[in-house]
């Protein structure tokens, strides 16, 4: 097995990466300018690939150089969640466990019951619970930020994370009661189309996030135009903005109950396949977890909402 390069070389290089400059590099590592350049050189020698341009004005990375950045950059975050998880058992714990999970996750499914019972089980395991996207979120495993993540988009896994099923929801149209499209909301009515909605003035919620990445993938694949009328950043201003009447907001069925029952507003069921979607717990294979993080990820597999 070839061996990782040293660290000091990583930092040196990352350094050099985020200042534009190996002088710069080589005083904020502490370290003389021909000593910093001189590790870079051979860690391109050793590596056989330039991983710097060299200008006038600095340096930038190489392709080459990008892709050796990431690594190092994760391999440094997991050095940090080792420490972490050292000071954590030298402290009479377990360890410690970066979790990434979406709004609509945390909001509108049992997440916070089931962190709920796994710290009653064990109390010694920290958990640090991380809201964000879906997107921000696979990012954020692969440059080993978070051990695990539940996702809410179907795109494919970077490689190095695996997924599995781990709920459900799904998308309606939010309106207020009165509007033409509420008498189609209800049990057993048969909801709306996407041409249908596409109609209304839309409130997108976290322009990038989930939702609208998919609203707007859709709409492209049937040749359609969504009309945004407002974007804002979370669930409860969109939901304030459609019940005063500003348009329609599409949000996932769990996270609806929440608002419904003080707004007097109304969930339309979205009449298509899209519109029910498939939640992931995403990571790295079970047995490259870290002992705290292994617990968590069979833990909540245990309670998966989808069979």
């Amino acid at each position: 097995m070839t061996l990782p390069p040293d660290w000091r070389s990583l930092q040196i290089l990352l350094a050099a990466i985020d200042c534009g400059s190996v002088t710069r590099a080589a005083g904020r590592c502490g370290i003389a300018v021909s000593a910093a350049a001189k590790r870079i050189q051979e860690l391109e020698a050793e590596l056989g690939v330039r991983l710097l341009d060299r200008a006038a004005r600095g340096v930038t990375p190489t392709p080459e150089g990008e892709v050796l950045a990431r690594h190092a950059r994760a391999m440094f975050a997991f050095g940090d969640r080792l420490a972490d998880d050292l000071r954590a058992v030298a402290g009479g714990g377990l360890g410690r466990v970066r979790l990434a999970a979406t709004m609509s996750v945390v909001a509108g499914h049992p997440l916070p019951q089931a962190l709920a019972a796994f710290g009653h089980a064990r109390p010694g395991i920290e958990i640090e619970l991380i809201e964000s996207t879906s997107l921000t979120i696979l990012s954020e495993l692969v440059e080993g930020r978070a051990d695990l993540g539940i996702i809410t988009i179907g795109t494919a896994l970077p490689e190095g994370l695996t997924g599995r099923p781990w709920g459900r929801d799904r998308l309606l149209a939010v309106v207020p009661d009165g509007h033409p499209l509420a008498g189609r909301g209800g049990p057993g009515r048969e909801g709306i189309g996407l041409g249908e909605l596409l109609r209304e003035p839309l409130i997108e919620i976290i322009e990038g996030g989930a939702i609208t990445l998919l609203l707007n993938d859709m709409a492209e694949r049937a040749g359609l135009n969504p009309r945004a009328a407002f974007r804002v950043a979370t669930v409860d201003s969109a939901i304030r903005m459609v019940a005063a009447g500003q348009g329609v907001a599409v949000i996932p069925d769990g996270v609806f109950d929440i608002f419904s029952p003080a707004l007097g507003l109304v969930g339309v069921a979205i009449a298509e396949p899209w519109a029910h979607r498939r939640l992931r717990l995403v990571g790295r294979a079970p047995a490259m977890l870290p002992p705290a993080a292994r617990l968590l990820h069979d833990h909540l597999a245990s309670l998966s909402e989808a069979d």
